[in-house]
């Protein structure tokens, strides 16, 4: 039966985050069991003059892309459990695209080794015919499900009624599904005496496989920082979790996070900032730069490009707080990119591959290291 570790870390299925997680230790891979969340790409485009001419949209893409994601999870994951989620996709694909990537991965003899899972997730507004997806590869495989319960259905008065009757009416095995309960967007006023008294209206919390607690605290842009400067960012999260150790609830959390990102995906297609985000124990730090080749609109002056990023790293090498070199690859990465001799800053998808990596290695670490306390 699948087994889900400490730390559960959200991540999109797309090119930057999957690398990240590729390019984990082995110490810390084994430590994590990810959440994918998969999302509709970003179209193809050409230009033409001043013009952009969409090749093939979003669904067309993913669609193209649909066949290689079993292979490709397998690649990307390796020989770990995994949940997967479709709920970020258009309504109109995600039943048949759950049933697809779970068909296409029995295919691959992706269960061939004992110890590999795919779990689907079912969220509490996932549609009739997902859910019937995920139920019918739940009992079918017998790995389980995840059910994702989101912060604003946990105000409603019958929800662990709901809960129950829809474990009983689908002869489901409650020791082999998981639950999240994903708080979302989490900050200094998220009181954990509130956070409690939800939790504990949950039904039979101790028999559930494994119990979640999910959130983020990064906002969904980096305008309220002030460009040229190094923030400090609370890991509000991570201290949420830690408080909810110490109380009475009858079973502690595992802990999970949307590592550096916001909480709510949305699609965008504007170059952000050249910024760098670090975490560290409690805190995560900014260096925060301004938008490559951005015009005053004042000066009419263009500003710095994409070496602002070998600047930050050059900055944040001599910071106290920098885990070293060979802390992770993210950081194998900063150090390559601060070395004198380059000259290549990379680009914002180096960046986030680099943060999230570094920031998976570290909270693997950390919640391997409490496992045996709690």
């Amino acid at each position: 039966m699948a087994t889900i570790k400490p730390y559960i870390p959200i991540l999109r299925w797309r090119p930057a985050e999957i690398k990240a997680l590729e390019k984990l230790f082995p110490q810390d891979r084994g430590n994590i069991t990810p959440l994918i969340e998969f999302v509709m790409p970003a179209p193809s485009i050409t230009r033409k003059g001043d013009k952009i001419i969409i090749t093939k949209t979003r669904k067309e893409k993913f669609l193209e892309e649909l066949p290689d994601v079993a292979k490709n999870l397998l690649k990307s994951c390796g020989q770990m459990h995994m949940l997967i989620d479709v709920q970020q996709l258009d309504a109109d694909i995600r039943a048949s695209s759950l049933e697809q990537i779970l068909a296409s991965s029995k295919d691959l003899d992706l269960f061939s080794i004992p110890v590999t899972y795919i779990i689907p997730m079912m969220g509490t507004s996932a549609d009739a015919a997902t859910r019937a997806a995920a139920v019918k590869y739940a009992k079918s495989s017998g790995h389980g499900l995840c059910i994702r319960i989101d912060k604003s259905h946990l105000k409603e008065p019958n929800l662990s009624s709901q809960i129950a009757t829809f474990v009983k009416e689908n002869q489901l095995d409650i020791g082999k599904i998981d639950l999240l309960i994903d708080l979302r967007v989490i900050d200094q006023d998220t009181a954990v005496a509130d956070v409690v008294k939800k939790l504990k209206i949950l039904p039979d919390l101790q028999k559930w496989r494994s119990f979640i607690v999910s959130g983020g605290v990064f906002p969904k842009d980096l305008s309220d920082f002030l460009p040229g400067d190094v923030h400090q960012l609370e890991r509000f999260d991570w201290k949420l979790w830690n408080k909810l150790q110490k109380t009475d609830l009858l079973r502690k959390p595992l802990f999970s996070d949307y590592t550096i990102q916001h909480p709510f995906y949305e699609y965008v297609a504007a170059i952000g900032s050249a910024s760098v985000r670090y975490t560290d124990d409690g805190e995560w730090w900014i260096f925060r730069g301004t938008k490559p080749g951005h015009i005053n609109s004042k000066t009419g002056k263009k500003g710095p490009g994409r070496e602002q990023y070998i600047g930050h790293a050059r900055t944040l090498i001599n910071r106290v707080f920098y885990k070293k070199s060979g802390f992770s690859f993210g950081d194998a990465e900063i150090t390559r990119i601060a070395a004198a001799e380059n000259q290549k800053p990379g680009s914002p998808a180096t960046w986030l591959t680099i943060g999230i990596n570094h920031h998976i290695t570290l909270a693997a670490r950390q919640t391997a290291s409490l496992a045996g306390k709690i």
